[in-house]
């Protein structure tokens, strides 16, 4: 995957039209260091099966899906959609218009709220369309527009479902939604397209396209009589349940109701969005009623017992000339939400303003009044709830609280907080920038701030390093701030980062590397699986979901190989961390990281290698170091000093032979190709040759060598 690069991807059936709009792509400003690519599918039996084939065989990272009738007006386009997915790598496609809610019908264009611009002809002649307008620099909303969709992840164009040249980009908005990422709209303060599509025909494949859509999704689909705002596969309901507002009802996949429960909206103010909102796998047991008039939400995996009731809403009764039931509700503005895998004990009542966190116990015959707040993994029971009992992630263990926080509870409490299950370490210099979307994409992460803390280490920044950091902390108190006097470099940084961990795990972490969305949900489940390991490697290289375990310095080094340069793949137990002897032997070696991996082993030999994508990076080059002294003389100089330690010396020349083809070579090549100067590559050739001359192998990489000096140096 070529991060630094753009493709246009074109299906073809007009040679006039695609002709003109090829001619404008060409007039777009490149982002700096960027290569733009264009990919024509003719022929294709449909628009998902020509965009999921030149998905396939273009490796830009960026791709910009496009019709043939579309012309891009707006000049800075390329470098406005790779600024806003840099800054927001949970942003997964973006679009020109698209509709916040899709309406049960299917059709985009039927929804309430629509965001966007675009200059078309759906009227018969071309004008401006324009709908709501984005507050921040992008809107999410559920669908697209399919005249242009910009993707930064590859997913697979459904189709299988969708063989013609229709709700393609309905369907592709829902499958990255449902892998987790957004899809927007951004800002424009003019229309970024013009869209000569002419009037609309609602023919008779649409049609067959929508019913398909409907069908496989579940919007608008319905049980019985009952129509659905959404309603997911494998859904059961018992005949005998209270229905009504469905439209305004939302089900997920396999969610089970018994029988005789009640769902109501009881004033039938149907919106865009749904008022009751059901996770997928959850079971609402028999009797129980939930009603909404604004908000009522329960995750996935909830179990609520029998004659339980629900809502988001208490009787009006100030007016006491009027019948209570005659006089509304006390307020239309409240929200219920019940967190994933919480269980709802038998007879218990919910009402107002409540919310109850992940992994709740409520014990049977409680009330939970409004203006309760109960946090993640707690049992509340009582009239009214209150907490009797929280899972204390440093020990394990479930608490007793007794309504209040015992002495012991407060002691875990502060132990939660001090030690964390992992300290996220972020050395920084000069990159507020980047600093300010990795601190957004850790925060924007579905965690208890109390499993983690942030520590930043600012060696000694010149531009508003200090004065992010401190912006953040008002919100968040796990985040901690460090600063050093005068710069001290980047090893020296890091193990003074490091230092600063009070968490079970240090999770070390570069300032320009952006978490994905549930990459920290994925990490504390690594961890827990994993728990006797000292140290983990994250692969975001490869994303197979594959999870290895290895021993030993020697099984480490092939399997992780020079990757384990990764300042952000590296998370190490600080037990270990802490019986170092010597943590800055290679201080100032620029990777002072792998000689910590590799001592860790030394002490504890167990490890885990994920094969997952959780981060993304900037891709900027700060450089300011030479590559050749670093990867070369650096990295092989710390295995060297492994070699009596752990590393066995068969490996270690395995190693040197494979990096020097598939790293070494290639990273010269590429720093010729785009000058970059602040790697230094002038030391290349020279600290090359003093390390490979006296191998077997030599010659061939002489020769590669010599190929690029000629193809690049004229040498």
């Amino acid at each position: 995957m070529d991060e630094r690069k753009i493709c246009f991807i074109m299906c073809v059936n007009n040679e006039e039209l695609a002709e003109r709009s090829q001619k404008n792509l060409k007039q777009l400003l490149k982002p700096d260091g960027f290569t733009v690519d264009l990919q024509i599918v003719r022929n294709a039996s449909g628009l998902a099966a020509g965009y999921d084939q030149a998905m396939r065989q273009s490796d830009a990272k960026y791709k910009v899906y496009i019709h043939q009738d579309v012309h891009i007006l707006n000049p800075q386009f390329l470098e406005d959609i790779v600024r806003l997915f840099s800054r927001y790598p949970s942003l997964g496609m973006l679009g020109t218009v698209g509709a916040k809610t899709l309406p049960s019908s299917g059709i985009w264009q039927d929804a309430s709220q629509k965001f966007g611009k675009v200059i078309d002809s759906h009227t018969g002649a071309l004008q401006p369309l324009e709908l709501m307008q984005p507050v921040d620099e992008y809107e999410t909303v559920e669908t697209l527009s399919g005249l242009l969709m910009a993707t930064q992840y590859d997913l697979p164009w459904r189709k299988d479902l969708f063989t013609g040249w229709h709700f393609y980009d309905a369907s592709h908005s829902q499958e990255f939604i449902s892998s987790g990422y957004e899809v927007g709209v951004p800002k424009q303060p003019l229309p970024w397209c013009l869209h000569n599509c002419g009037i609309p025909d609602r023919t008779t494949a649409i049609e067959k396209a929508r019913h398909i859509f409907l069908e496989y999704y579940g919007y608008g689909k319905h049980h019985g009589q009952h129509r659905f705002h959404r309603l997911g596969s494998g859904c059961s309901i018992h005949p005998s349940c209270e229905l009504s507002g469905t439209v305004g009802i939302a089900l997920g996949n396999e969610v089970k109701l018994q029988a005789d429960c009640c769902l109501t909206l009881p004033y039938n103010n149907i919106v865009s969005e749904p008022r009751i909102q059901i996770g997928a796998g959850s079971e609402i047991g028999r009797r129980c009623s939930l009603s909404a008039v604004n908000r009522l939400v329960i995750g996935a995996k909830v179990a609520i017992s029998t004659n339980v009731h629900i809502s988001d809403h208490n009787p009006a009764y100030e007016n006491i000339h009027l019948p209570v039931m005659k006089q509304g509700v006390s307020s239309w503005s409240h929200t219920v939400t019940i967190g994933s895998g919480s269980w709802i004990g038998a007879n218990t009542i919910i009402a107002g303003q409540v919310s109850i966190g992940k992994g709740c116990v409520i014990g049977a015959g409680s009330v939970v009044v409004s203006g309760t707040v109960i946090p993640d993994y707690c049992v509340a029971a009582g009239t009214p709830a209150r907490v009797i009992k929280q899972f204390d992630p440093d020990s394990r263990k479930w608490l007793k609280t007794n309504g209040s926080p015992s002495e012991e509870a407060e002691r875990h409490a502060i132990e939660t907080v001090s030690q964390p299950l992992i300290s996220i370490c972020i050395p920084a210099y000069n990159c507020e920038q980047e600093l300010d979307l990795c601190l957004k994409s850790i925060y924007s992460q579905n965690a208890r701030q109390e499993d983690f803390e942030v520590i930043v280490s600012d060696d000694g920044s010149t531009d508003h390093t200090e004065e992010l950091v401190r912006k953040y902390q008002a919100r968040y108190p796990n985040l901690h701030y460090y600063r050093n006097e005068l710069n001290e470099g980047t090893d020296r940084n890091t193990l003074k980062c490091a230092g600063y961990a009070k968490g079970e795990f240090i999770k070390l972490h570069g300032g320009d590397d952006y978490w994905l969305p549930g990459s920290l949900e994925a990490l504390y489940n690594l961890i827990e699986q994993n728990r006797d390991c000292s140290l983990f490697f994250l692969d975001i290289l490869s994303n197979t979901g594959v999870m290895n375990r290895g021993s030993g310095i020697s099984k480490y080094v092939e399997q992780v190989s020079i990757y384990s340069t990764f300042l952000s793949g590296i998370i190490m137990r600080r037990k270990e961390f802490e019986q170092i002897a010597a943590p800055g032997r290679f201080i100032d070696s620029n990777l002072i990281q792998v000689y910590l991996e590799l001592s860790i082993l030394e002490i504890t030999p167990d490890y885990c290698v994920y094969h997952r994508k959780l981060l993304t990076s900037s891709d900027k080059i700060a450089g300011g170091y030479s590559f050749a002294q670093t990867f070369i003389q650096s990295y092989l100089g710390i295995l060297h000093y492994f070699l009596d330690n752990g590393l066995d010396a068969a490996v270690l020349a395995a190693e040197k032979k494979q990096i020097s083809h598939t790293f070494l070579l290639w990273w010269y090549n590429y720093m010729l190709e785009k000058n970059l100067q602040q790697l230094q590559p002038e030391d290349f050739p020279q600290i090359f040759v003093a390390a490979y001359q006296d191998e077997s192998y030599y010659p061939e990489l002489h020769e590669r060598l010599h190929k690029i000096q000629v193809k690049h140096l004229n040498i």
